[in-house]
């Protein structure tokens, strides 16, 4: 085996036979390995955590859309209660259309909160004003729409976030993430 290798050795071209090309060669190929396989990896990582935002039954996209689906319903039934405050009526249905197209999970996140904000004055004015079959569909509507609230507070995305923002900004994962432009992990928050 020796012999072959040294055989194989003599056939190489003089510039490969000096001293430190062959160390040379061996960092560049471990530079290679580390931030070449070392960056598509970080970036499956963040494909991964991100799903958790974007993708998915249990997503917080999905629970996103069950949410402002319940809030429309509630506009929907308030809009045909007497007495209820048009301006209220027109910040809910504003504050639905802001989550027509989901942004990334900050903005996400303040449009939730705006969302919930109109909802809340609305069905609080609107309650008292309501037919007893008004009342059902309202506190029905409502009830969904305050559940997946709950869902999205309780969502494991952004501890999947924090744990993907750890790794990326420890060393050598914020030197790959910077080469590869893979960034952290955005909050839903």
């Amino acid at each position: 085996m020796m012999n072959g290798l040294a055989k194989l050795e003599q056939k190489l071209p003089a510039g490969l036979k000096k001293a430190g090309v062959p160390q040379l060669a061996a960092v560049l190929l471990l530079a290679v390995s580390v931030f070449g396989i070392g960056g598509a990896k970080l970036a499956g990582y963040y494909s991964e955590t991100m799903a958790g935002f974007s993708s998915g039954q249990y997503s917080i996209t999905a629970d996103m859309d069950q949410r402002v689906s319940a809030a429309a319903n509630v506009v929907t039934v308030a809009g045909k209660i007497g007495g209820v405050d048009q301006q209220l009526l027109a910040d809910a249905k504003q504050a639905v259309d802001a989550l027509s197209t989901l942004p990334g999970p900050a903005e996400t996140y303040a449009a939730d909160q705006t969302l919930e904000q109109a909802i809340e004055a609305l069905y609080d004015q609107a309650l008292p004003l309501a037919s007893a079959d008004q009342k059902d569909m309202l506190a029905e509507q409502h009830s969904e729409f305050m559940s997946r609230g709950t869902i999205l507070r309780n969502s494991s995305y952004n501890e999947q976030a924090e744990a993907f923002n750890e790794d990326r900004n420890a060393f050598p994962a914020n030197l790959i993430g910077a080469l590869w432009g893979v960034d952290e992990a955005e909050y839903f928050a």
